[in-house]
């Protein structure tokens, strides 16, 4: 007969199931339905949620992660903040198209669970959800040592949302001479973190050095700004909404703007934030090339009618969100999408 130590378990090769049923189980323990429509508890094979009724009812997703922002918390060993990154990737491009969102999930991917780590990831998932009253309703953790190194992870958020199909918003009431505000963002938020560690590794960029009484690892790792609430109370007044993601103002605003028009930017309307100001410099990019990587300061693009224009500011200042008129659509020339000036 072999002896038992010779055995290959799960737990030898590197898959330990008590402990990601801990891991789970702290999120459980303070997790609560905050809505009746949720009837399943996290732990099932899948989610159930009821839908309310709305007379046409189109049914809105959205996936995203937080992109190598991950490799920052780690150097900080700050992940108490990553939870809102993601919830904000997935809902702020949800909420571009009128929609309310209903629930959210997550993935969890690394190659070790560490209880210290990975608990503070799922409880500022958990805590992002709470706040911003989007109910965390299931997810899955995966130990998959042959993949991820040690306690590294990954994560993916999914955000389902809800629509009334004479509501949805997608860009096809823009017209010419309609204004374009611009919503201020809360820093980097999670995009261009690739060339943001490249520095960081170079020591272009020194994160225990400050800004204004602040390192420039606390201003990196702020977590991005949801725009749920203040889009909500905005909705009937908006004819385009665009998500400053990935691709900066230059290839996002275009994604909703119809073929015979453009977005004219007036650079001049708003300072980008010391960050960006340092990022360009230790990068040596030009103008252009910050504002095809990085939001500049401008998180959320609104596009309205003149006429609702000040209605509109006054419900953004009555809700105490920092924002700027930046721009207007004009008739497209030369086959431009956006121009700056």
């Amino acid at each position: 007969m072999k002896k038992s130590s010779n055995k290959l378990t799960y737990a030898k090769s590197g898959v330990d199931i008590k402990k990601a049923n801990k891991l789970i189980n702290t999120l459980k323990s303070k997790s609560k339905n905050i809505k009746p429509n949720i009837i399943s508890p996290i732990g099932g094979f899948c989610s159930l949620y009821k839908l309310d009724k709305i007379k046409n009812p189109v049914i809105v997703s959205g996936t995203d992660g937080v992109g190598t922002k991950l490799r920052l918390a780690k150097i900080l060993r700050k992940h108490q903040f990553i939870g809102q990154d993601l919830l904000a990737m997935c809902v702020n491009d949800v909420i571009t198209s009128g929609a309310t969102p209903l629930f959210f999930l997550d993935y969890l991917a690394t190659g070790k669970l560490d209880l210290n780590i990975h608990s503070a990831v799922l409880k500022s998932i958990k805590n992002a959800c709470n706040r911003y009253k989007v109910p965390l309703i299931g997810g899955e953790t995966a130990e998959m040592p042959s993949i991820y190194s040690g306690s590294d992870y990954d994560l993916a958020g999914f955000c389902v949302g809800i629509v009334d199909k004479k509501n949805i918003i997608n860009g096809k009431k823009i017209k010419n001479k309609d204004i374009i505000i611009g919503l201020y963002s809360n820093g980097i938020h999670a995009n261009g973190f690739s060339l943001i560690n490249k520095l960081v590794e170079k020591k272009k960029i020194l994160l225990n050095k400050k800004i204004k009484g602040k390192t420039i690892g606390e201003i990196l790792i702020k977590p991005t700004t949801i725009y749920a609430d203040i889009i909500k109370k905005l909705l009937p007044r908006l004819n385009g909404i665009a998500n400053i993601t990935g691709g900066g103002l230059t290839e996002n605003i275009p994604r909703i703007i119809p073929e015979n028009l453009c977005a004219k930017i007036y650079l001049d309307s708003w300072k980008f934030p010391n960050i960006f100001n340092l990022i360009q410099q230790k990068a040596n990019l030009n103008i252009n090339q910050m504002l095809e990587t990085f939001n500049c300061g401008i998180g959320m693009i609104l596009i309205a009618r003149e006429s609702d224009v000040k209605t509109i500011c006054d419900i953004i200042e009555k809700n105490k969100y920092n924002y700027q008129i930046i721009g207007a659509i004009v008739k497209k020339n030369k086959n431009k999408r956006i121009i700056y000036e």
